[in-house]
Formats: structure tokens, C-alpha cells, sequence
């Protein structure tokens, strides 16, 4: 296998990965927008951020569900949804999914148990509470914590993580902590909350929770010069996440990568 070890070869293998998944969602009325880092991108560089290595979009439930369900099933596409998958060859659980280029081999090194190729996440939109948000983003952070921690091996005293979250993650099994942030995520109707948002993969209070309107129109967006889809108001998603100065992009040593290891497969 090759290395891939350009940051830009990387990038335009995602790019490739996330117009398949555009063309698919056009063709079936999906609905989908860029987010976070790569949102950011688009509004402030018409593409990736100079230094940044992955990519994310996010969905409303109704149109994830049948995107994780339909999306990659041609057996001579090269690219592939994971979404819960358990295999030898590709395996990959947790609250979201990805789309991995088959072709390529992808490198987690604190998550071991995970094997796939070089990816985007796909991140699924979901009601949320009128009340006691706060609350409910911080148990949601935690079991996700705890879904993470459960796919380490156990190493007692490792410096990265608490003691008693370790226990904890590992008395119960991961499907356990799955069927337990499924029944969080789904506890509030996406067609019917009044909030709506992506669940929290750290502990940030309550900055993946909107308004409901933020989520319901979309359009299109320039990204790499390719037009890629994003919520109809971007300025309202990124002042929430990065804050009022966005379009500032950081000094250089607070630009943070992924430091991907990718191979491409013989």
C-alpha cells in the first residue's frame, strides 16, 4: 500500500467521497448541509480550510435514515456507508456514520477497533428538549464518552481519561451504550421539537442546540468549486459554534489536523 501523504491529495479524495454522496442525495430528495469545520470552509475559503483533513455534513433524522439505509449498496461503488458495522473488514459504531472510500485504509490510533478507509461523518439531526437542554447535552456527551471508552482496550491507569468513566464504559457492553443514546437521540421528535441539533461529541454546553427553523430550508453552496449543499443561514450555525469572530482564521499554532495516516490500497 501507498501512503498518502499530501494534505491536498487527501483533501480531494474527500471531495470525491462527499460529491457521490451530493449526486445520491439530489437524485432521491435527501437533504443534507455541509457542517462545522467544513461549513466554516466554504463560508470563509470556498473550500477546506488550508490545514484541515476531514469532512463533515449533517442531516435531519427522517433523511439520514434513509440515506444510512440506501446510500453505497452498488457493489462497484467504491464508496461505502458504515453506520453501526461490525466486520473484519469494516467496523465502525457509534451515534453517526460515515461514507469510506474502499479503496484506501484509514488509521485511527486511539480507536483500534475501528477499520475503514479515508471518510467523511455524517452526523444525524435530531429534536430536542424545550427545557433542561443543558442537562440533556451533558448526559448525551457522557454516554457518547463512554461509547468511545468502551471500544479502548482498559488500561487502568492511562493519563487520557478519568478511572471510574473507564469502569464504568466497561461493565456494560457497547451495545448497551448504543441502545442508550439511540433512545436519547430519538426522545424528541424531529418533525415536532421546537430545537433541533446534532448531539454533542464533547462537553460544549448547549452550542448544537437551535432553533428549529435553522434546519428547515437548505441551499446550495460553493465548495472546491463544486456545489455542494448548506442550511440556508451558515452565519447563524458558525457564530453559534466558533463564535462572532469566525471569519478570523486562528494564529498557526492553534490550527488543529487530524494527522490522518491514509493508504491507498494496491
Amino acid at each position: 500500500m501507498k501512503t498518502l501523504e499530501s494534505l491536498r491529495d487527501i483533501q480531494l479524495r474527500l471531495l470525491d467521497i462527499v460529491k457521490d454522496v451530493d449526486a445520491f442525495c439530489r437524485q432521491n430528495g435527501l437533504r443534507y448541509s455541509l457542517a462545522y469545520g467544513t461549513l466554516l470552509g466554504a463560508v470563509r475559503h470556498k473550500g477546506f480550510i488550508p490545514w484541515d483533513d476531514d469532512l463533515d455534513i449533517m442531516m435531519p433524522r427522517p433523511d439520514f435514515e434513509v440515506f444510512v439505509a440506501a446510500y453505497g449498496k452498488d457493489p462497484a461503488s467504491p464508496y461505502r456507508c458504515l453506520f453501526n458495522t461490525r466486520g473484519k473488514e469494516e467496523n465502525f459504531v457509534n451515534f453517526f456514520a460515515k461514507v469510506h472510500d474502499t479503496r484506501t485504509v484509514s488509521i485511527e490510533a486511539r480507536m483500534p477497533s475501528y477499520r475503514f478507509g479515508l471518510n467523511i461523518d455524517v452526523f444525524p439531526i435530531d429534536g430536542k428538549p424545550s427545557t433542561g437542554q443543558a442537562a440533556f447535552e451533558k448526559e448525551c456527551s457522557s454516554i457518547i464518552h463512554r461509547i468511545y471508552l468502551r471500544q479502548r482496550p482498559f488500561f487502568p491507569w492511562s493519563l487520557h481519561d478519568p478511572l471510574l468513566p473507564k469502569i464504568e464504559a466497561h461493565a456494560h457492553s457497547l451495545d448497551y451504550w448504543i441502545e442508550k443514546i439511540n433512545s436519547r437521540m430519538l426522545s424528541f421528535s424531529y418533525s415536532d421539537s421546537q430545537f433541533r441539533g446534532a448531539l454533542p461529541t464533547r462537553r460544549n454546553g448547549t452550542k448544537e442546540v437551535f432553533p428549529k427553523e435553522v434546519f428547515d430550508s437548505f441551499r446550495d453552496i460553493e465548495f472546491e468549486g463544486e456545489t455542494l449543499m448548506s442550511i440556508q443561514d451558515p452565519d447563524r450555525f458558525l457564530r453559534q459554534v466558533f463564535g462572532e469572530d469566525y471569519m478570523t482564521p486562528p494564529p498557526e499554532g492553534k490550527r488543529k489536523t487530524h494527522s490522518l495516516t491514509v493508504y491507498a490500497k494496491d
